[in-house]
């Protein structure tokens, strides 16, 4: 499977930025950081360093299984069930879940 290079996406931007931007060693990854900081926030349990110590990891494993967590199949997290909304328990059948941040953004795949 090709590995999907991006989109290009262009903005207009007063002169004092892009002189700031252009001083910025990777501007595009500064960019994308910058973005994805105003839809996420940073995780409590690693302050985001993108890990935790392993007593902190299993314990967060724990109370996800505890939480009958959801799996978000578009963007891969675990939501505990208390945090989402109430979904219709009529259906018979088990559908897919996709958690409302990727609902809202239509992520949804």
């Amino acid at each position: 499977m090709a590995k999907d290079k991006g989109v290009v996406v262009s903005f207009r931007v007063d002169r004092h930025l892009a002189d700031m931007l252009n001083k910025a060693p990777d501007k595009s990854a500064f960019i994308r950081e910058v973005i994805l900081r105003s839809f996420y926030r940073v995780c409590p349990l690693c302050k985001g360093h993108g890990f935790v110590p392993e007593e902190l990891s299993r314990w967060a494993a724990r109370q996800l299984k505890a939480d009958k967590a959801e799996h978000c199949e578009c963007c891969q997290y675990e939501y505990p069930r208390n945090t989402l909304p109430p979904r219709d328990q009529s259906k018979t059948r088990r559908r897919r879940f996709v958690c409302p941040h990727c609902q809202v953004h239509d992520h949804g795949h």
